[in-house]
């Protein structure tokens, strides 16, 4: 009976090492996913950042010239080019 016990227990210890292998495995596998996750969100959120601030940027370079464009322009042809382009809708 004490051969039948042992050989058991011997069982019993292979199989516990093996799940736990499996576990550290596991556990790894999923630190270096999570790991590769935050860097891959980190890398967007600073693509998307950068393309914002070029955006802005470049808004403030078109206003800035629309502004300089219509403070050299007279009065009257300013409120010509206003008239010929905003127009509303359904209206005269």
């Amino acid at each position: 009976m004490t051969r039948i016990n042992a050989i058991l227990v011997a069982i019993g210890a292979i199989a516990l090492s093996i799940l736990g292998a499996f576990g550290l495995g596991n556990m790894r596998g999923r630190e270096k996913a999570d790991a590769k996750a935050d860097k891959q969100r980190i890398d967007d959120n600073a693509a998307a950042t950068k393309a914002v601030a070029e955006h802005r940027v470049e808004a403030t370079k078109e206003a800035s010239n629309v502004q300089q464009t219509v403070s050299h322009m007279p009065d009257d042809h300013v409120d010509r080019e206003l008239r010929d382009t905003w127009k509303r809708s359904g209206g005269s």
